[in-house]
């Protein structure tokens, strides 16, 4: 695969603990591999051209490389009770994503909102 973990991709940063207070629980809720199974399944399910591009890097073995830069991390209200975490992603021209997940009943994680900037404006793409 094109997707790499940064060095202490799982690992809390000391800078976010003395802003936010320890979140070390959360960043050890994932492994390398649930994440790649993550984008293999998210794949064909998002309509964002750069949402989707990222999943297609992040799965393409011989293309260009996407970065896991932090795991599972910020534990976040969900509209209809209970919460979500989400991991953040770099791709190739340096853009950061954030992919939200949640957790079917077996566990393992799926990806069903991705954000990232663009030009001072957030963009959200929700899996269809």
């Amino acid at each position: 695969m094109a997707l790499q973990f940064v060095d202490g991709w799982n690992q809390e940063r000391q800078q976010y603990v003395d802003r936010y207070g320890q979140y070390k629980a959360f960043l050890d809720t994932l492994t390398e591999q649930s994440i790649r199974d993550a984008f293999e399944e998210a794949h064909g399910h998002f309509n964002d051209q750069w949402a989707a591009r990222f999943i297609d890097l992040a799965i393409d073995q011989n293309g260009q490389v996407v970065k896991i830069e932090q795991g599972s991390h910020q534990a976040e209200d969900m509209p209809n009770d209970g919460f979500c975490l989400h991991f953040t992603g770099r791709d190739p021209d340096g853009y950061a994503f954030h992919f939200y997940i949640q957790q079917r009943n077996d566990g393992t994680p799926f990806i069903f909102r991705i954000t990232y900037r663009d030009g001072g404006q957030t963009i959200s793409d929700n899996r269809n």
